[in-house]
């Protein structure tokens, strides 16, 4: 069974309802999320939370959404500290997609060129020592799906050698 089956309603959505996305819902996922397997227990991580109740803040930056989630990272200057950090993050990120998606909340995962411009990054609060990670886009999909999918349980299989 490939990934791809067991992710296929789980689509991203490709519109978003004009409908406020809770920081308190976020902040709930996230609490979970954490749980992402990061070795010695370093939590590389914080998260900018910018809605559009003040005006679209993200306008010419990203795709229309309720509100987006800065997903920022420590970059350490260790090489594999940096990439254990990311893995950890990347894993934080699925499992927020999986409790939103619960929710009926959809997110879209999006990396673009602005992000990696530091002078943009830091009028959003990201430290000389920081990145970001991903931009995830949050909201309410203008085709929600109907009931909850059948859960597919993955078949898995060793190779014999």
């Amino acid at each position: 069974m490939k990934l791809s089956d067991l992710e296929g309603d789980m689509e991203s959505p490709s519109e978003f309802l004009d409908r406020p996305v809770s920081q308190e819902l976020i902040l709930e996922l996230l609490n979970h999320a954490v749980w992402a397997p990061n070795d010695g227990l370093r939590e590389p991580w914080r998260f900018i939370f910018a809605d559009n109740h003040n005006g679209d803040i993200m306008q010419g930056l990203q795709e229309y959404a309720s509100a987006y989630l800065l997903v920022v990272m420590k970059e350490e200057a260790d090489y594999h500290k940096r990439e254990e950090d990311f893995a950890a993050v990347c894993c934080l990120i699925q499992n927020f997609r999986l409790l939103a998606h619960e929710q009926g909340l959809g997110v879209r995962s999006t990396l673009h060129d602005w992000m990696y411009d530091r002078s943009r990054a830091e009028t959003f609060g990201v430290l000389g020592n920081e990145r970001i990670a991903m931009v995830l886009e949050l909201g309410y999909g203008v085709e929600q799906p109907e009931g909850k999918a059948e859960v597919l349980e993955p078949q898995l299989q060793f190779e014999l050698l």
